[in-house]
């Protein structure tokens, strides 16, 4: 099996995983912490969705990103063969990253916010 045989279920599945419950710090925020996660995997790219709330937003927010398997693979190095927990905390690390850029330059850069605040 090489890399390029990434279940995306697995993936979506392992990455939401991975970003449910996490936590990150925002100077323009204050502490942000994702609550919900869902993901559709049905095939590359895989979508995740998280909910997250923060000491500065008045109601929860939620994002959305896409991950392509070229995200989880390097074409320098030999696939492992399997998603792993590695890929699935280096991706959901990546969604936080997303969100804060997000917040700090507006949008762009991968994510999207979903049903944003009036």
């Amino acid at each position: 099996m090489t890399a390029a045989s990434f279940s995306s279920a697995r993936a979506a599945r392992m990455t939401a995983d991975a970003l449910r419950g996490r936590s990150i710090d925002c100077p323009r925020s204050g502490a942000i912490q994702v609550v919900d996660v869902a993901a559709d995997g049905d095939s590359w790219p895989i979508r995740i969705r998280f909910t997250a709330r923060a000491d500065r937003w008045p109601v929860h927010r939620t994002w959305e990103t896409t991950f392509e398997l070229a995200d989880v693979t390097d074409e320098d190095e030999p696939g492992t063969g399997e998603f792993g927990d590695d890929h699935a905390q280096e991706l959901a690390a990546n969604a936080l990253t997303l969100l804060l850029e997000y917040l700090a330059t507006g949008p762009g850069g991968g994510i999207r916010e979903i049903d944003s605040p009036a």
